[in-house]
């Protein structure tokens, strides 16, 4: 797959990975996961995370959980100085991949009100609301969303 003409690089990521993973996690996400979390999520074999990597820089990461027929994303992230180029859909593209190779019909996903980009994205892919978290994160309401695969 291309992106504004720069090849992707997939990578599974392990354990090795926790550190950079938890360091975008602290710089991206609102709510980040400790670097516990995520050596649990990768130990779990329901788990999956991959890094995309351009020209051999890691550009963003994306994380997904299949049980039965649903997969849910836990987090998607993408360093800023790459943001707008189409890498946040490739991302979400991968794990829907994933999702359904793994068995899954649906995919989920929570996303702060605010992060109209994010919101947005989700919108172009299929997702549609589900339902309202008030408070859930700490500067507001979280959607959840729903994409059927």
């Amino acid at each position: 797959m291309q992106t504004n003409n720069a090849m992707l690089d997939w990578t599974r990521a392990t354990a090795t990975d926790v550190p950079l993973l938890a360091a975008m996690e602290k710089a991206y996400i609102e709510c980040p996961w400790s670097e516990e979390n995520l050596r649990q999520s990768l130990a779990d074999e329901n788990s999956a995370i991959y890094l995309l990597r351009v020209n051999g820089d890691v550009v963003g990461y994306g994380g997904v959980r299949t049980v039965y027929e649903t997969a849910e994303v836990y987090n998607i992230a993408v360093h800023a100085a790459y943001r707008r180029k189409g890498y946040g859909t490739a991302i979400l593209q991968k794990l829907e991949a994933h999702a359904k190779a793994q068995g899954a019909n649906e995919l989920l996903l929570e996303v702060n009100e605010q992060n109209e980009a994010a919101v947005r994205l989700y919108k172009k892919q299929g997702f549609t609301v589900l339902s309202v978290r008030k408070n859930y994160y700490k500067s507001g309401n979280a959607l959840v969303m729903r994409c059927a695969l």
